[in-house]
């Protein structure tokens, strides 16, 4: 039985490492340049503090943290090799610094607001609805030439046409009626 259960294991990481292989391909063959925040599951794998310990049948709260979800997703693995693919192949890969905060930073109001990791869709000051790792992301493309600071200027000048593009995609996706985990957008 353990050994069953160990050759499963086996299994299921070859196959996450092969998703893994094909996407940074796939990513390698949209650009030259790889712009990321750099990685840092522990903070997603520290324990919840419940304002409440204990519930209604007088047990103990289980304290829930991403262990296996981050296991299953290798956000760590992902990134070195695309690291790897990228420096190998003449491309750049460029980590900003951790003040950066692209998933915090509203270009609207110039300010850094923290959000819940379950808000994936996401009210900019000036009303805008964004997707939360769309704006990430759009925000990671408007970095300036020593990628430390975000461009304000190319956030403002940039922004119509980018998240016309957003919502087109979005209403793609609806449209054709595919499901995208964890995106936020509802199909139905």
């Amino acid at each position: 039985m353990k050994q069953r259960h160990q050759e499963l294991c086996r299994i299921a990481a070859e196959n996450r490492a092969l998703a893994i292989r094909e996407q940074v391909n796939h990513l390698r063959s949209l650009g030259d340049c790889f712009i990321t925040e750099p990685p840092n599951a522990k903070k997603l794998q520290k324990r919840a503090n419940p304002e409440n310990p204990v519930d209604k049948n007088g047990r103990m709260k289980r304290k829930k943290r991403f262990g296996r979800s981050i296991k299953n997703r290798c956000p760590g693995y992902l990134q070195a090799k695309a690291k790897q693919l990228f420096e190998s192949t003449g491309g750049m890969y460029v980590e900003v610094p951790i003040l950066y905060r692209a998933s915090q930073y509203d270009h609207t109001s110039d300010s850094y607001i923290t959000k819940k990791l379950s808000q994936r869709m996401y009210h900019l000051t000036d009303g805008t609805k964004v997707q939360r790792d769309w704006y990430s992301s759009y925000l990671l493309y408007c970095i300036n030439k020593t990628y430390t600071q975000i461009n304000k200027l190319k956030c403002r000048s940039n922004f119509a046409t980018m998240y016309q593009k957003e919502k087109n995609m979005i209403e793609e996706i609806i449209r054709s009626g595919k499901k995208i985990m964890n995106s936020g957008i509802r199909t139905v």
